[in-house]
């Protein structure tokens, strides 16, 4: 059994609103020492063709260094809830489908599904108990939108359904290169079958700096984390003013 670093839901120039390409994040992302990315496209710009097109680009810029998984970041139908699917030969599972209706899609493709960042645009109201059976975990640091610190309502969230945590970069530009990852166990080579399974099983442990994420979920981590992050945030709303 090997541990590999992955770094979680990336965008690449295939979704509308990134500009990375395949392979330049192959390039930078095995630079920085992970060994899979999981690759997280918008659904609203994808169609059973171009989902096809996409697999086999994600093959092309995978190296013996670094595996690219495809996968797709779905929203509901007002795009308030949004959820990752990654899996095996699974199909395009289409677009604006109800979160549930979804889930339940990509169960029965064998694939896994992650809850993104619940805060964002309060997500977390809608979540419904019914989910957590179909869910394999909830994203409590997403670097996106929750800066340098884990969430404490995502955090919460994963607690109390019993989700596993997980870490997100949801990179999109430099901005978002972070020390989050996904330690994953396998048993063989990365390929969309084995770490999807490896995430089905748990087999995963979010990390950060090379140290669980989730010392900093509460504690004198979490505290001085979540401080850093209000200055960050304080820093860059008055930035703004004067840009």
């Amino acid at each position: 059994m090997t541990w590999v670093r992955a770094a979680a839901h990336v965008h690449s120039s295939w979704s509308y609103d990134a500009e990375w390409s395949l392979a330049d994040i192959a390039k930078e992302f095995r630079r920085r020492k992970y060994g899979i990315v999981l690759m997280s496209e918008h659904d609203r710009s994808f169609s059973p063709q171009r989902w096809i097109d996409y697999r086999q680009a994600c093959a092309e810029a995978s190296t013996d260094d670094i595996t690219l998984i495809p996968g797709i970041e779905y929203e509901d139908g007002d795009n308030v809830v949004h959820t990752p699917v990654w899996g095996e030969n699974v199909p395009f599972l289409g677009s604006g489908r109800s979160t549930l209706d979804l889930l339940r899609a990509a169960q029965t493709e064998g694939a896994i599904a992650v809850l993104a960042h619940p805060w964002r645009r309060n997500a977390i109201e809608r979540y419904q108990p019914e989910w957590a059976s179909l869910l394999t975990a909830v994203e409590i640091w997403n670097r996106k939108y929750d800066g340098i610190a884990p969430n404490p309502t995502s955090t919460k969230l994963a607690a109390s359904t019993g989700l596993a945590p997980f870490v997100s970069l949801d990179f999109h530009t430099r901005r978002q290169f972070f020390p989050l990852a996904l330690a994953v166990e396998l048993s063989e080579r990365p390929s969309p079958a084995s770490v999807s399974e490896a995430l089905r099983k748990g087999n995963f442990r979010p990390e950060f700096l090379g140290m669980s994420a989730l010392r900093f979920t509460g504690g004198i981590e979490g505290t001085t984390l979540r401080a850093l992050e209000a200055v960050r945030r304080g820093a860059r709303d008055v930035l703004r003013k004067f840009s």
